[in-house]
């Protein structure tokens, strides 16, 4: 299944193949892709929070506009009023900028923190929420096949780790956690050294 979406000249492609999202990206500044198994994605959108880079072109737009103020001071330069106007204007731009840019993308957390941003309602809410369910199913059932027993040919760790990952996405509940919790410790029983026997 496939979902793309345009949005001021660059298009991202979404694709679910087998037990993995694969993700392109395509700008005028050239392309990108990468691919994020199923393992790592999990429920929760997150809201974008400003960036660094935001805060400087904030910053910067602060100084310009005092940096301004003061040459148009000191020069006694006149309809200061028309000028002190284009220039909140032009503040108020850059802020609805940074904030549209800050509104206009959803991203869905990854356990590795590289998340996944979507394009908000592109192209049309209906296309975006069908798509975001389908994903979720098909993670689920992989993760429900591959996961959902115990594997003596994997560590201990990672299963552990799995299972708690499987419940937190609400594909087992309590009860089949404790239960492969206790599966596993008597598979890897008497595997474990402690360090007073070292």
């Amino acid at each position: 299944m496939k979902l793309e979406q345009k949005h001021r000249g660059e298009k991202r492609t979404f694709l679910i193949q087998g037990n993995v999202l694969k993700i392109s990206e395509d700008s005028s500044f050239g392309s990108s892709g990468r691919t994020i198994p199923f393992e790592n994605i999990t429920n929760e959108f997150v809201s974008l929070k400003f960036n660094p880079i935001h805060y400087f072109l904030i910053i910067i737009l602060g100084v310009l506009i005092v940096f301004s103020f003061l040459v148009l001071k000191m020069y006694n330069i006149d309809n200061l009023g028309k000028i002190y106007r284009w220039i909140l204007i032009f503040l108020a731009g850059g802020a609805f900028g940074i904030f549209n840019l800050k509104m206009g993308s959803t991203v869905l957390r990854c356990i590795d923190f590289e998340g996944i941003e979507f394009y908000k309602n592109k192209p049309s809410k209906k296309e975006m929420d069908f798509f975001i369910t389908e994903l979720f199913k098909r993670r689920n059932t992989y993760l429900k096949k591959r996961f959902e027993k115990i594997n003596p040919n994997l560590n201990y760790e990672y299963q552990y780790a799995m299972f708690y990952h499987l419940h937190s996405l609400e594909i087992i509940d309590s009860d089949k956690l404790d239960k492969l919790i206790s599966e596993l410790d008597k598979t890897f029983e008497g595997e474990f050294i402690t360090f007073s026997q070292n």
